[in-house]
């Protein structure tokens, strides 16, 4: 079973969850609780903890919350909710996140960075094809997964086209689609370059999306140059692309979005 920590002072809130809650059943040891966030490190430093929760004062969060991004980066952050539903929801979804981060690799082996990392991409593809639909959704996942990701600055989102991608994708690459996505991420793209994220999703043969964020530990970036930046990135990945794989990517469409929230339809 997963152990949780949850830090807060805040007893009612937490009263109110352990009644509604059947830790068990979602396999979760009954969570360990402090009020402090030098309790919570001194746990964290003695005991395995597998994920966090935390409900502090000002200077109490910004402690802990140092902690966790200079010591314990990869370390899942979870939401605490009045709502059991929207609670149950978010604890199914840390299940899943511990699952994969613990699971039993026998061919390939991926260290805790690396299958962050993946999670990452399939949060953001799942973004990008508009299966995220809530703010709220996306704030919450993006915390649990430690994403640097930021939701208050400008981003830049391109369409493209496949002409031939049917043709492709079933006679020249061979290896689908979510491969093909694998390789525009890795090879050409680059999940970071120059302090923005390209996350890129190919959403059938024909439509692949891209996306271009700002990090939220960076200065913001004003919208002329960010668009300057990623659109010669992008332009020279088209080459590289067309010259390495024979493959045409044809822009449809650029858009300067005021953050990573619009596409959920907030």
């Amino acid at each position: 079973m997963y152990r949780l920590l949850i830090a807060t002072n805040e007893s009612e809130v937490l009263n109110q969850l352990n009644a509604s809650v059947d830790w068990a059943s979602l396999d979760f040891r009954q969570p360990t609780v402090v009020s402090t966030a030098d309790e919570a490190i001194q746990n964290m430093e003695t005991q395995r903890v597998d994920c966090i929760a935390y409900m502090l004062n000002g200077s109490e969060a910004r402690r802990l919350s140092n902690y966790l991004n200079t010591v314990r980066p990869s370390l899942p952050i979870f939401e605490i909710r009045r709502s059991l539903e929207a609670q149950m929801r978010i604890l199914n979804d840390m299940r899943r996140v511990l699952d994969r981060l613990h699971e039993d690799n026998t061919d390939e082996y991926y260290d805790e960075k690396t299958i962050m990392s993946m999670l990452r991409d399939e949060l953001t593809h799942n973004l990008l094809a508009g299966e995220i639909t809530s703010e709220k959704e996306l704030r919450g996942r993006l915390q649990m997964l430690r994403s640097h990701l930021s939701l208050a600055r400008p981003c830049m989102l391109y369409e493209f086209d496949l002409p031939q991608g049917e043709i492709y994708l079933n006679y020249e690459w061979h290896y689908g689609s979510e491969r093909l996505e694998k390789a525009l991420r890795n090879n050409f793209f680059g999940r970071y370059y120059e302090d923005l994220y390209y996350q890129v999703a190919v959403l059938t043969p024909r439509h692949i999306r891209l996306i271009v964020c700002q990090r939220d530990d960076r200065e913001n970036e004003p919208e002329d140059s960010l668009a300057e930046r990623a659109d010669q990135h992008v332009s020279q990945v088209l080459e590289q692309i067309r010259e390495y794989l024979d493959l045409d990517m044809v822009q449809t469409d650029r858009a300067i979005l005021p953050s990573m929230i619009a596409l959920t339809g907030a």
